[in-house]
C-alpha cells in the first residue's frame, strides 16, 4: 500500500523507508483535512517539476517527515503532529513564488494552526493549537538552528535525491544507521556518508541554473499576473499547483500568459548567462544548507575528512545567473 491512501486502517506505510506505523486518531483526522490534503498537490521540488523527473508532492514529504518522527519519537504526540502540520502554509509550487509575493510560509502555518478545520480538530482532541505552534518555533528533531540535520531536511534530502537516482545507499538502509541525540540526528559512519553525499547532490539539483530558472521565471509571471488583478496576491497562498498555472494560461498579462506557456511547453527556450542581458532576471545563489549528522557526539566534518571534503563542496556553489526567454 502506499503513502498516498485514505488512512482507512489507521496504519501508514512509509515506501521510501521501507516501514509501517500507526497513526492516532487525531493524526488520521489531521491527515484527511483538507489543509494537509491540499499539500498532496503542490510539487516538493517547486516548478522544476514541471519539466523534471522530480514530480513528487509535499504532502508525501509530509507523511515522510511524520513517518520519521513517530519512528524515532513515539511517545511525543506534539512532536508527531507537528511534524504533520510543519508545511501546511506553503504557497503553490513550493518555495518557488515566496519570496517574490512578501510572503513567509512559517506564518502562513502558524495561522492555519491557530484557526480554523486545524485548530477545531485539535482542541477536539484536547491539544492546544497555540502548543503545536510554540512547538515548531523550538529546537526539536524537527527542525534546529545549527548545522546539525533535522528529521525535515533528512526527510527532504532522502526523497529528492532518491527520485533524482542521486544515491548511494538507499533511504531505507540509511535510517537504519540513524537515531536521535537530544533534538540532533546521530548516524554511524556509513549511513554518515550517504547523508553527507545526499545532502550535496540535493544542492547540485535545486542550485543547478536551469532549477533555479524555472522557479524565478514562475515567480516573474505570478507577480505579473497579481499586478494586473488586485486582490489576487491574497488570494494565491491557498491556490494549488494546477490552480496557479490556470490562473496563469488565461491571465489578462500577456508577459505572464508567454511565460508559463513557455514553461510548460518551451522550457528548451530559456536562456541562462552569466551576465546581465535586457530584460534578464537576476539570481545570486547565497544560501546553503550546510547541514551535517553528528557521528558519536560530534559533527560528522569533525571525525570524518572524507565528509568535511564533501560538504566543503557547497562552498563553491555560490553563483549568480541571469534567466531570460
Amino acid at each position: 500500500m502506499s503513502i498516498q491512501h485514505t488512512f482507512g486502517d489507521g496504519m501508514i506505510r512509509e515506501p521510501l523507508y521501507q516501514w509501517q506505523l500507526e497513526a492516532h486518531p487525531v493524526e488520521i483526522e489531521l491527515f484527511r483535512s483538507k489543509p494537509v490534503r491540499r499539500l498532496k498537490f503542490l510539487h516538493h521540488f517547486g516548478a522544476s517539476a514541471l519539466f523534471s523527473p522530480l514530480t513528487h508532492s509535499r504532502f508525501e514529504h509530509t507523511v515522510g517527515v511524520w513517518s520519521l518522527m513517530a519512528h524515532f519519537c513515539p511517545e511525543e504526540s506534539h512532536l508527531r503532529i507537528a511534524a504533520l502540520l510543519h508545511d501546511i502554509g506553503h504557497l503553490p509550487f513550493s518555495h518557488a513564488v515566496e519570496r517574490t509575493l512578501g510572503y513567509n510560509h512559517h506564518r502562513q502555518t502558524e495561522q492555519l494552526i491557530g484557526q480554523g478545520i486545524i485548530a477545531d480538530i485539535l482542541v477536539k482532541h484536547g491539544i492546544s493549537p497555540r502548543a503545536i505552534i510554540d512547538l515548531l518555533k523550538q529546537e526539536t528533531p524537527l527542525t534546529n538552528k545549527s548545522t546539525v540535520l533535522g528529521l525535515d531536511h533528512l526527510d527532504s534530502f532522502l526523497r529528492d535525491t532518491y527520485y533524482a537516482g542521486r544515491q548511494t545507499l538507499p533511504p531505507s538502509e540509511v535510517v537504519k544507521g540513524l537515531r536521535l541525540r537530544g533534538p540532533y540526528i546521530e548516524a554511524n559512519e556509513a549511513s554518515a556518508t550517504a547523508l553527507i553525499d545526499a545532502i550535496v547532490e540535493e544542492h547540485r539539483l535545486i542550485l543547478h541554473p536551469q532549477f533555479l530558472a524555472m522557479d524565478a521565471l514562475l515567480a516573474k509571471a505570478t507577480a505579473h499576473h497579481c499586478e494586473a488583478n488586485p486582490g489576487m496576491k491574497d488570494r494565491i497562498p491557498a491556490l494549488m499547483d494546477h490552480e496557479l498555472i490556470q490562473q496563469l494560461l488565461q491571465s489578462n498579462n500577456e508577459t505572464a500568459r508567454e511565460t508559463i506557456h513557455v514553461l510548460m511547453y518551451e522550457p528548451h527556450r530559456i536562456q541562462i548567462t552569466q551576465e546581465p542581458v535586457p530584460g534578464s532576471i537576476e539570481v545570486k545563489i547565497g544560501k546553503v544548507y550546510k547541514k551535517q549528522p553528528l557521528i558519536g557526539e560530534k559533527l560528522a566534518s569533525e571525525v570524518s575528512f572524507q565528509a568535511a571534503v564533501k560538504l566543503a563542496e557547497l562552498d563553491s556553489m555560490a553563483a549568480t545567473y541571469f534567466f531570460t526567454i
